[in-house]
């Protein structure tokens, strides 16, 4: 018997969100990672991202203020990537629909170019690709100013208020 692990843990990951052109849900999430892909979810098999994906019941993409986090049924934390920069659009459709198609790529993709690697991918094996619920609060995904005695965000080591502020 496997324990749980607590929400919120998981694999690392890296995320890249875009657009999808004419599917709905319109925004779409690829996470690269080394796990195992899960058995519960679609297979897609072609090279498209706006194909039609199924519903991967009970899973859920969190999106908190500093990361996103892939929850399985059982509320286990699969994965866990760094926010990535995410636009006014890709928010907003978010919250509107609720949910997100979220693609699952191996490490090796690169996922910093996300349609194309969703189609390298899919060229090489069937990934695995659903329309996965998106819980997402009012002030997730925004950029909180840092204080003037704050390191940087630019992450350059040095205070705010003596490289940018």
């Amino acid at each position: 018997m496997s324990t749980i692990r607590p929400v919120g843990t998981g694999s690392g990951a890296t995320a890249s969100p875009f657009m999808r052109t004419i599917a709905s849900p319109r925004s779409g999430l690829v996470l690269a990672s080394t796990i195992e892909q899960p058995t519960d979810w679609p297979r897609l098999d072609i090279g498209s991202p706006e194909a039609n994906l199924g519903h991967a019941l009970g899973w859920t993409c969190e999106i908190r203020r500093t990361s996103i986090v892939l929850l399985n049924p059982l509320g286990e934390g699969v994965l866990k990537a760094s926010l990535p920069e995410l636009s006014t659009a890709w928010i907003e459709n978010v919250r509107h629909d609720t949910s997100c198609a979220v693609y699952l790529i191996p490490r090796d993709a690169d996922a910093g170019f996300a349609e194309l690697s969703i189609s390298t991918a899919a060229a090489e094996a069937p990934i695995r690709a659903a329309t996965v619920r998106t819980a997402m609060a009012d002030d997730d995904g925004k950029v909180e100013t840092a204080g003037r005695n704050e390191p940087c965000p630019c992450g350059s080591g040095k205070k705010f208020k003596r490289c940018h502020g």
